[in-house]
């Protein structure tokens, strides 16, 4: 299971609002690590790492997550 300490080695992307952010992705708000399910009219389906969810609105700015990928070493 994928925890706040993992998500600290990913690659943080440009801040963006919410509602530019694809569906399933981790994301970073207010200095907390959220799984951005999906937007739900002016307000999207997330969930904390303890598996509460949360409705954050759709403009918010967020900073998207992807994961690192990992070199191929000959």
């Amino acid at each position: 299971m994928i925890n706040e300490h993992d998500l600290k080695d990913w690659i943080h992307l440009e801040a963006a609002p919410l509602y530019s952010v694809p569906r399933n992705t981790y994301i970073r708000w207010f200095d907390q690590y959220y799984f951005f399910d999906h937007l739900d009219g002016m307000y999207s389906y997330c969930t904390n790492m303890a598996g509460d969810v949360l409705n954050i609105a759709a403009a918010s700015i967020v900073v998207p997550l992807r994961k690192p990928q990992k070199n191929k070493e000959d």
